[in-house]
């Protein structure tokens, strides 16, 4: 969010006195928060009601305005079109980072991640596997290391229950911050490999395994991540390397199925068509992609 804010105020899209204004279901949306509050902008966050009450909270904490829609994680074209709705008040007084279609997000992980774990890693990058939600970083990093190594596989990562990009499906999941229910315009089609699904169940159950086996305290998207490396590294056991990330912390789930509460989402009972952007970006690439599940 630094690099998307930052450039937003050297081409002067943001300007003293604007109000940041933008739709997450939570990880993205704390740090647009964070960088507001640093910046010294007033910052509004459209999101599901489902989400997490510790997003909720940390987002307050940080200064952040919430407005809520209905529904859970793929329900996020709601939140979507409240954001328009609050923009059209008045345009003038907000700048929306638009995270889903934002090429600056893409940008930062191409320049700072992607050469980070090529350097850590020594080169040695043969597949990179992670959850879709905006789709800057598997697109980011995705491209850095493909031009590193051409040979080097990328998979993104989708709930089971909301097999968008594998199937054309929808439907609700427990995977906050992924499958949103759209093709986001800041993920790269075109870099993809194939699509690993993943349960809710499993991403919760590997997160639980992180924390007790390895000391890694984090997030149900994380788990997410790691179950879909162990899939990937099932299907192709010739790759020698293969990459994902750790989203974020634990602490952000104590009261999600994580750590054993259930969190009744209501859902609201509705339609769900492609959007004509998803439907045209998937007819295009997803016939040559690999599913694994």
């Amino acid at each position: 969010y630094y690099n998307m804010i930052s450039k937003a105020e050297e081409r002067g899209n943001l300007r003293p006195g604007m109000t940041i204004l933008e739709c997450s279901t939570g990880n993205a949306g704390i740090a647009c928060a964070f960088v507001a509050a640093v910046k010294g902008y007033s910052c509004i966050v459209v999101m599901p009601e489902g989400m997490s009450d510790e997003r909720k909270k940390l987002l307050r904490a940080y200064g952040a305005e919430l407005v809520f829609t209905p529904g859970g994680e793929s329900d996020v074209d709601l939140s979507l079109r409240k954001l328009e709705e609050i923009r059209a008040s008045n345009a003038d007084d907000y700048w929306v980072p638009a995270q889903f279609d934002n090429l600056d997000n893409n940008e930062a992980h191409y320049l700072t991640t992607g050469p980070e774990i090529w350097e850590q890693l020594e080169g040695r990058v043969d597949a990179v596997v992670a959850s879709q939600g905006t789709g800057g970083w598997v697109s980011g990093v995705g491209k850095c290391i493909r031009e590193r190594n051409p040979k080097a596989l990328l998979f993104a990562v989708e709930p089971a229950e909301c097999p968008l990009l594998s199937r054309r499906g929808w439907g609700p999941h427990g995977i906050e911050g992924i499958g949103d229910g759209f093709v986001p315009k800041a993920l790269d089609l075109s870099l993809l490999n194939g699509i690993v699904t993943t349960t809710t169940e499993e991403s919760v159950e590997m997160a639980r395994r992180l924390a007790r086996e390895e000391g890694i305290f984090c997030g149900i998207s994380s788990g997410c991540n790691v179950a879909a490396a162990v899939k990937l590294g099932r299907a192709h056991p010739e790759l020698g390397r293969i990459v994902t990330n750790i989203n974020d912390t634990g602490q952000r789930y104590f009261t999600t199925a994580l750590c054993g509460e259930e969190k009744h989402v209501e859902i609201p009972e509705r339609d769900h068509d492609l959007d004509p952007y998803s439907a045209a970006a998937l007819s295009k690439y997803a016939a040559g992609w690999e599913i694994i599940g």
